[in-house]
């Protein structure tokens, strides 16, 4: 599918660049992770039919084209940035895609906005209550957060499925682009979150993808921490696959995801 790309001033101050592609009377957002743009959907995108409905991939602050701002890289920041692009693009009726933090903030626009979220999809989420991280392993993290060679490093141990070689330093080269203080902010942001008592109250269908081989957040945890809180929530796991399955089976995710987000209705197919 062909996309186009643009910059969206909004009414907080920062802009974000968004790549938008498709047609149709279906809009799906979808919500990148952790230390990486927009681009990690670059692959999912690519395969996108075009008549699948209107597909949209934000740059998230301090990522990619998108503003960076010396600060402001908490949840509650990326929460408001996302809401204030739905509102300036005048998003209605939307099904929100969710990766790893993106997953996180995904949650918090369901329970925001219940009224123009249609589906909510999280893939390898990071759970409403954070993940809290030992300080050894927080140190750990920390010290990937800069330089190429930490970055691809990050991908490569949470990645069960060897990647398509050139899918792999796409990506790299685009997370070069982050900077350091979305990184070591945004790394506070998602470990530390901490609204799990509220995520009974998501009233959009709810479906989980997690990799089965997910070093990360394991489907154990997943199941636990996220699709048992979340009323009538579905999950399924992409075999073999682990944290990043835009790169490790985009055919397969990208399938699974226009059927999730299509249509008004919730899927009634088989996990």
């Amino acid at each position: 599918m062909e996309t186009s790309s643009r910059r969206i001033n909004l009414a907080n101050g920062t802009s974000l660049h968004l790549r938008e592609g498709g047609e149709g009377s279906s809009t799906t957002l979808l919500i990148h992770g952790w230390a990486v743009p927009g681009t990690v959907w670059d692959p999912v995108l690519e395969r996108w039919p075009a008549r699948a409905g209107r597909v949209l991939a934000p740059d998230l602050r301090g990522t990619g084209f998108s503003s960076k701002p010396r600060d402001g890289y908490g949840l509650e920041d990326d929460v408001a940035d996302v809401l204030a692009l739905i509102d300036e693009l005048g998003l209605k009726d939307i099904a929100v895609v969710g990766h790893s933090k993106g997953g996180t903030i995904a949650q918090r626009v369901a329970l925001e906005r219940p009224d123009l979220v249609r589906k909510l999809v999280l893939l390898c989420p990071v759970p409403a209550s954070g993940i809290p991280f030992d300080d050894g392993t927080l140190g750990y993290f920390r010290s990937l957060c800069g330089p190429r060679d930490c970055l691809q490093q990050l991908l490569v141990m949470t990645t069960a499925k060897a990647p398509d070689p050139a899918l792999l330093k796409a990506l790299v080269e685009s997370m070069s682009s982050v900077a350091v203080e979305s990184l070591l902010g945004g790394l506070d942001a998602f470990r530390t979150a901490n609204f799990a008592d509220r995520i009974g109250g998501i009233k959009a269908p709810t479906f989980i993808i997690g990799g089965e081989a997910d070093p990360v957040l394991t489907p154990a945890m997943l199941t636990e921490f996220v699709a048992d809180k979340i009323p009538g929530a579905r999950f399924q796991t992409i075999p073999g696959v682990g944290h990043y399955p835009q790169i490790e089976a985009p055919d397969e995710l990208t399938r699974l995801l226009v059927e999730l987000t299509a249509g008004p209705t919730a899927v009634t197919t088989a996990a």
